[in-house]
């Protein structure tokens, strides 16, 4: 009987033992499968990312075309990178190793001009922005002129537009009653003076706006940004420029540029401003252009925010419709964005 339970008592032993062992080499199995199913992931996110960034390197250096670049770090491993082809098909593939996993990535892209939208007079006011806006917001030396100049502001023969462009005539309305309050002159353009009209204008200027403000050359989000001089984009070389947030030129700062502007926020002009081009102004901040100095716009303004306060106390502000500068920017911007048109990994 003893030696019966003795060889019972064994026999559950090797069994549960088995059972052990078996358990433990699923854990380590488990365990390892688990790790290598990390570095994968791993080392795809590392390959995805190399592209997405030089994709964006890529827009604004093409330098960088048929090129390689190896030996990044990011995440912990490393990728390689190559670049080749035309702007109108990209292939980047990117070759990514993290912890002795490998993972490639190869994209296709076409890189096409940011278009170019000119507004529909030499001042165009969303309804959004004219609902908001404050009754005795224009005044001080201002000109709002829908007749065609060229690139320094000369009168020339073309197009003519509306000094102010509305969506509708409770807009207009609203627009008149400001101007005949303010006792402000130099609204000039199509259909008379004061040059106010309704137009058809069917753009989404939030969505184009923030089509610019996700490709732009330059991006001003800070006010240590802003330098005594001020050169955003020339006329040999137009840029598109996001300003983001409250900036103020100071009476020792001035800024000048040439290409699309779009303004996200508080923009106060102490000093001097000169731009060439479309200026956009839009989303949800009141647009503030406080000035005690000078500031002119040649092309078009275009204010789909929620408000927008032009208050000149001293100074003067100029917008002036020009086809001449809309031609310039629409010929010679080279700002672009890259849609992806293949993906394989």
């Amino acid at each position: 009987m003893g030696k019966g339970l003795i060889i019972v008592v064994l026999g559950m032993s090797v069994i549960i033992g088995f059972y052990i062992l078996k358990l433990n080499s699923n854990s380590k199995e488990n365990l390892s499968t688990t790790v290598n199913m990390f570095e994968q992931t791993q080392a795809r996110l590392i390959a995805n990312s190399g592209v997405e960034v030089f994709l964006e390197k890529l827009k604004h250096d093409r330098s960088m075309m048929n090129s390689s670049f190896p030996d990044n770090s990011i995440f912990g491993g490393t990728y390689d990178i190559n670049i080749s082809g035309p702007d109108s098909l990209v292939k980047v593939i990117s070759t990514a190793t993290f912890m002795g996993v490998e993972h490639t990535s190869v994209v296709e892209a076409a890189a096409d001009r940011v278009p170019i939208i000119p507004g529909p007079g030499a001042m165009y006011l969303s309804a959004s922005t004219i609902a908001a806006l404050k009754k005795n917001a224009i005044g001080g030396s201002i000109e709002i002129n829908g007749n065609n100049h060229d690139l320094n502001g000369n009168p020339i023969a073309g197009p003519i537009v509306p000094g102010i462009a509305v969506d509708g005539e409770a807009q207009r309305l609203a627009i008149l009653d400001m101007i005949n309050k303010n006792k402000i002159e130099n609204i000039l353009g199509a259909g008379g003076t004061p040059s106010v009209q309704v137009v058809n204008d069917t753009i989404n200027w939030a969505e184009y706006a923030q089509l610019l403000a996700d490709n732009p050359d330059y991006l001003i989000d800070d006010q240590s940004k802003i330098k005594s001089t001020n050169t955003w984009g020339t006329v040999d070389h137009p840029k598109v420029t996001f300003v983001n947030g409250d900036i103020t030129l100071s009476n020792s700062q001035a800024a000048s540029g040439c290409g699309i502007l779009v303004v996200n926020g508080n923009l106060t002009v102490n000093g001097g401003f000169e731009y060439k081009g479309l200026l956009v102004a839009f989303k949800n901040t009141t647009v503030q252009i406080k000035l005690t100095g000078n500031v002119e716009i040649i092309g078009s303004l275009v204010a789909a925010g929620n408000q927008i306060d032009v208050d000149v106390s001293s100074g003067n502000f100029r917008s002036l419709y020009s086809t001449d500068a809309i031609a310039l920017i629409q010929s010679l911007l080279v700002t672009k964005r890259f849609s992806i048109l293949t993906w394989w990994e």
